[in-house]
């Protein structure tokens, strides 16, 4: 959780030396510190000030789990501040300090930090709108952020190296990962097999392993260290090329460019494509999308657990109209944010109700109908109609603001729309649906909303 630290020095001191080991420091035979506190913090990192009952050097040893650096000033002084460099973002330290510049001549006195996750807080609280297709009906390299709690646009942020629609899009250890999809050369979508991840604190983008098959419209999961495809199909025709039981899986952490897996499930996945789906509690869930044989659109849900390689032994319940295209997104508190007692929620919003088996579709019958599923609750509830009717928006939660955003979709055939919606978050089945007054910077469909935190 990103922390800002606005105390003056000495109330760092004060707020350091209450209840903790300061207020019992005995006297050394040499020196003692009397005083210790963080009194600057970064992603990056920290500088530590304490005061010396005398006129001596000071250090510092430090580290993640245990004693792995060390800094002395040799400057005989009664107050020092040193700076901790190269410390790694988002991650607990523990430091002793010490009026000597031997440290094991004396027992040092701890502190314990956090290093903050960014120097831009936005950027872990703001949605980032990635792919799908604008109103020149080809893919959108430029990715827009959105920051909804001061309800500022940053259009062209950044830009996917490859432009691509329909990819598998997620957010994997604060990164976004932009997976397969369609590309469009000479005017002719085809099938991609590329990888290409962001990483929003270096404002860099990295190509790594190509995936084994090609794959455009499936449903895309980070559980644990690995992420997760299902389904999709691997042409423009899903009845040539859809996915059937088959998984890929990816680690980016193992070697330069990270290593794809593909298996079998032990269970049947449905082989559709398009369908709303995203990953919660080490699940990843899915419902609705075009089934293989004739593009129908599709009501029936289900789960897979990549921890046992099958889908859910249990009956998961179907949304309550039968649609493809559909934005969805799991809506997952964390113990760290304002709201943390709020529901796990996993919303379906718009989608189209005809029947394609193209992608592009041919012809779309966009809905306006929203579903949403509380985990336990054993079914999905329609909740508030949207005010329109929309084919492949994008949609994600603002933790901050307590609402769910829906931005753009498609309101008729390759006519993206640039319009906001939002809905509380607390319970959105008893809330209503609020036009944003600022529209997003593009029009778009077919794309995805990322949170880089979750």
């Amino acid at each position: 959780m990103i922390r800002f630290l606005s105390f003056t020095f000495f109330v760092l001191f004060v707020l350091n030396c209450q209840n903790s080991p300061l207020s019992n420091i005995h006297d050394q035979e040499t020196a003692k510190v009397t005083l210790a506190g963080i009194t600057q913090l970064g992603p990056r990192s920290a500088t530590i000030t304490w005061e010396c009952s005398a006129s001596l050097p000071g250090s510092i040893i430090y580290g993640k789990a245990g004693i792995e650096s060390a800094v002395t000033s040799l400057e005989n002084s009664k107050i020092h501040s040193m700076t901790l460099p190269n410390l790694e973002s988002n991650t607990d330290y523990l430091a002793y300090v010490f009026c000597s510049s031997d440290v094991n001549d004396l027992q040092g006195i701890p502190l314990t930090f956090k290093t903050w996750v960014s120097d831009f807080p936005n950027r872990t609280r703001g949605l980032w709108l990635v792919g799908g297709i604008g109103a020149d009906a080809a893919p959108v390299s430029q990715i827009d952020f959105y920051d909804p709690v001061t309800s500022t646009w940053y259009p062209s942020a950044t830009s996917v190296p490859t432009p691509r629609a329909f990819a598998n899009v997620v957010s994997h250890k604060e990164k976004i990962y932009v997976i397969g999809g369609l590309e469009r050369q000479a005017g002719v979508y085809v099938a991609s097999k590329k990888v290409e991840a962001y990483d929003p604190y270096a404002d860099k983008w990295t190509t790594l392993t190509d995936l084994p098959t090609a794959n455009q419209g499936g449903v895309i999961a980070s559980v644990g260290e690995e992420i997760f495809i299902i389904a999709g199909t691997t042409t423009t025709d899903m009845t040539t090329g859809t996915v059937i039981n088959t998984v890929l899986r990816f680690y980016p952490g193992l070697g330069p460019s990270g290593i794809w897996q593909s298996y079998t499930s032990l269970t049947a996945i449905f082989s559709r494509v398009d369908m709303s789906g995203c990953g919660l509690n080490g699940s990843i869930l899915f419902t609705g999308g075009r089934f293989t044989n004739d593009g129908s659109a599709q009501a029936t849900s289900d789960a897979y657990v990549p921890s046992i390689n099958s889908t859910s032994s249990a009956g998961e319940p179907s949304i309550n109209l039968a649609r493809h295209g559909a934005g969805s997104a799991c809506v997952k508190p964390l113990n760290s944010d304002t709201f943390s007692s709020d529901p796990e929620w996993f919303a379906v919003i718009g989608g189209s109700t005809g029947t394609s088996t193209l992608q592009p579709v041919g012809s779309i019958t966009p809905s306006n109908r929203t579903d949403f599923f509380q985990i336990g609750s054993g079914a999905f509830t329609i909740g508030p109609i949207l005010p329109v009717s929309v084919y492949f928006p994008g949609v994600q939660a603002s933790y901050e603001t307590r609402k769910l955003f829906v931005f753009g979709g498609a309101s008729a055939l390759n006519i993206p729309t640039d319009s906001v919606y939002n809905i509380g978050l607390q319970n959105p089945i008893t809330s209503t649906w609020t036009l944003d007054s600022q529209k997003m910077p593009r029009a778009r469909y077919a794309h995805k909303v990322i949170r880089i935190d979750r």
